[in-house]
């Protein structure tokens, strides 16, 4: 297995291969147990899973239910409510099937003491016919959607189970995972919490009396049971999220402490010169004032830790390149990190372009470079041969030596967690060779919210356009106005035009339209399109060879998840469509919008809400619509979704945290910024809650 965080575990002493019971130890112990202790997960299994980030006990049980059901109720077949989920029970009266093969078709009728009698349905599923809990006399529970058909009642595909496993009550009901049905994930998790000893406390539970502990909490929400877990569910969601938060907090409060050392005077301004000279117009206005507040840092003597927010496309790389001239003319080394491959990569080729005519080589670092390549390049970094690098988190690892670092690039660092975004700034550290952080991120962060979030960051606001730049053209349509996209799309392609289609999932099993789905309906309208897909899932080098095919015009259509919705430029992309956009924050929509409209050509986003959108979930899109400020469309982002809702909820934020999110716990962020109550977080609670920050792509 490569290296994972269960490895990193095994290494430091951790848990694995044996259970925790007593009740002495910490609830983190319990937490990065690996998940192959759970019956029911083998070696294979278990390296699915872990191929998803779900590698420790903890991970499992921060997937959390999508929704509750009232399952404690079983409904007479006789009076069944039409098109409503309800439970039923009866006995089978016969079981017959119909097709041939793998497509067969098996058809079950049940009844009850009420009189009524229901035709359960299994489509591919002749297995069935073997089994002896489904034949005739036998008795089953069962749960699905009533219909109508003709004068029968009928249910596709309900969920069905013998009487004695079945317990009333209110039941967690789970998306599927790297492959598993929900149902199954259900079964693993129920033996998951099973784990968690009943004593085991975090250090956060004695600081937060108010709310139950975090082993009660996780319990709750994984748990059914006669009362709704939604009651007082929102003191149970809080902690879990405080947990994760107070441990961010009190990172950030230590590298606050660490900024304030010395560091190089950077100010020689002749390379910087010859840059601003070469490049294709002036500096905006707004560039102009960043760019004097980051100087100024370079050349205070002080460390710069400085966090640059700008709008998609202000022109931040230009900003990062002028700083990293600065540090060249002093002979020091600058190294840019990305969170992606993909992102590493548009960096470099950009920064070649503007740093080349002035004699600096810029040179990439990945985890997909070649062995001998990568011994070239640590070499050429550890003796100064090398001055400018861009990578992702490779730029990190213990065997990447820098000989004098002098500034440290964090781009899209809201990917990154609090010791990840330092790590690279700390490669130079050691006495008078202090580095020079700036971090960069095009996500919308209002500004309060941003210095409660970056409290250890001073920060720099760069609104604004380049010259020549159109604001990005966007409606709002459902999908009854398909014939007219498809012409849309079509002018497009005939113009050389080149676009973007953003589906919600990956997985064919779970809610929405999956990428290949989408790939293969769209190659059917469009033939000649070369339509491929993209998403996280693909190894670093066929998300390349993907992207290399958009560039180069052999693909003009890119059927994508949100994995392109940071770096990918390219500027013949005229067009984004965004399915089931209502999924998506506002914030989140413009930064996918910035993906078009980056040349001089008019840019066009389409918003495509699903079938169920609400109104209010319209008037959402309308707001995107309207406004091209992404500073704007995050405060109304918090507004629109306040609270949020706590069910269901996506599973990962930004700022690099897992559960927390930026906008849904906006107040929560706060309330607890400046107010961070006194606790240690023990190692493993910084590992547990900073596991995938850095890993994301």
């Amino acid at each position: 297995m490569p290296e994972t965080r269960k490895n990193r575990i095994r290494a430091q002493g951790g848990l694995e291969g044996r259970s925790v019971t007593s009740q002495d130890v910490t609830v983190y112990q319990a937490l990065i147990q690996p998940i192959g202790i759970i019956p029911g997960i083998g070696p294979a299994l278990e390296k699915r899973l872990c191929a998803r980030g779900i590698e420790v006990l903890g991970d499992l049980l921060l997937h959390v239910p999508r929704e509750y059901v009232d399952d404690r109720i079983i409904a007479p077949i006789a009076r069944l409510p039409e098109g409503e989920t309800v439970r039923i029970q009866g006995r089978i009266v016969d079981r017959s099937a119909r097709g041939y093969g793998r497509k067969k078709q098996v058809v079950i009728r049940l009844a009850d003491e009420s009189g009524g009698m229901i035709e359960l349905r299994f489509f591919h599923s002749g297995y069935m016919m073997t089994d002896a809990r489904l034949s005739e006399g036998q008795t089953i529970t069962v749960r699905g959607t009533a219909e109508r058909w003709g004068r029968k009642w009928q249910m596709t595909h309900p969920d069905w189970m013998v009487p004695e496993r079945f317990r009333p009550g209110w039941r967690p009901v789970y998306g599927s995972l790297a492959g598993l049905s929900g149902k199954r994930v259900a079964g693993l998790i129920e033996k998951a919490v099973t784990y968690l000893p009943a004593g085991a406390k975090s250090p956060l539970d004695a600081v937060l009396p108010e709310y139950p502990s975090l082993r009660e909490a996780l319990c709750r929400i994984h748990q059914g049971g006669e009362e709704s877990p939604l009651a007082g569910a929102g003191r149970v969601w809080e902690r879990v999220r405080l947990e994760e938060l107070l441990v961010y907090l009190h990172l950030m409060q230590e590298k606050r402490q660490q900024a304030a050392v010395a560091a190089p005077v950077l100010s020689d301004n002749a390379l910087c010169e010859r840059l601003l000279e070469s490049l294709p117009c002036p500096l905006t206005e707004a560039q102009q004032q960043v760019w004097r507040e980051i100087a100024a840092d370079m050349e205070s003597g002080r460390r710069m830790h400085r966090l640059l927010q700008g709008d998609v496309g202000a022109g931040k790389t230009w900003i990062a390149a002028l700083c990293i001239a600065r540090t060249a003319a002093h002979g020091m080394q600058a190294a840019l990190m990305a969170p992606t491959e993909v992102l590493a990569a548009q960096h470099a080729e950009t920064l070649r372009e503007l740093l080349g005519p002035i004699g600096l080589d810029v040179t990439l670092l990945t985890g997909s470079t070649k062995a001998a390549e990568r011994k070239r390049i640590l070499k050429g970094l550890a003796d100064g041969g090398i001055g400018v690098v861009v990578g992702t988190h490779a730029l990190i690892s213990d065997d990447v030596h820098y000989a004098r670092l002098g500034l440290a690039i964090v781009d899209e660092q809201h990917r990154f967690g609090v010791r990840q975004r330092w790590a690279l700034a700390e490669r130079g550290a050691g006495e008078g060779r202090a580095v020079h952080l700036l971090a960069m991120t095009a996500t919308p962060i209002p500004r309060t919210l941003a210095l409660a979030l970056y409290g250890d960051m001073d920060l720099s606001l760069m609104h604004g356009m380049p010259p020549g730049r159109k604001p990005v053209e966007t409606r709002v349509i459902r999908a009854s106005r398909m014939a007219e996209l498809v012409e849309g799309m079509q002018r497009i392609l005939t113009q050389k035009g080149r676009i973007y289609w953003v589906v919600p999932r990956i997985d064919e099993e779970e809610d929405g339209v999956s990428v290949d789905q989408r790939v293969e309906a769209l190659a059917v309208k469009f033939p000649d399109a070369g339509v491929r897909g993209l998403h996280g899932r693909m190894k670093a080098g066929e998300k390349q060879d993907v992207l290399n095919a958009f560039m180069a015009g052999e693909c003009r259509i890119l059927v994508s998840t949100t994995v392109i919705e940071v770096g990918v430029n390219v500027a013949e992309a005229r067009l984004i469509v965004i399915e089931h956009a209502e999924n998506y924050g506002l914030a989140q929509l413009h930064q996918l919008r910035g993906r078009v409209g980056r040349s001089h050509e008019q840019g066009y986003c389409i918003l495509l809400p699903g079938k169920d959108a609400s109104a209010a979930a319209i008037e959402r899109l309308r707001c995107v619509a309207s406004s091209h400020d992404g500073l704007a469309l995050a405060e109304m982002d918090m507004v629109s979704r306040g609270a949020g809702d706590a069910v269901g909820t996506r599973q990962s934020g930004e700022a690099g945290f897992r559960i927390v999110d930026m906008v849904r716990d906006a107040a929560l962020i706060r309330q607890w910024h400046g107010k961070l109550p006194s606790f240690s977080p023990t190692e493993d609670m910084i590992r547990f809650w900073r596991p995938h920050a850095g890993a994301v792509d």
